[in-house]
């Protein structure tokens, strides 16, 4: 396995940061597709950006368990 791996901590926030661009894009996206003449947006939930976090921080851990699994 001569693959070069993102070190710990530099991989944890490429996996976060790019998480949360992923999912802020894609509700976008089904906000203008499914949403567009509808009063309620998922941009506009209170607790969107929480749940993006949330998720982010989730997707990030997932990495990190899973490299450790890979250098072991």
């Amino acid at each position: 396995m001569n693959e070069k791996i993102p070190s710990k901590f530099t991989g944890f926030f490429i996996s976060v940061i790019g998480t949360g661009i992923i999912l802020r894009f894609l509700s976008l996206i089904v906000d203008r597709l499914f949403f567009i003449n509808n009063e309620f947006k998922i941009t506009e939930y209170e607790n969107f950006g929480l749940i993006i976090f949330i998720t982010s921080i989730f997707i990030g851990v997932l990495w990190l368990y899973r490299v450790k699994n890979i250098t072991d």
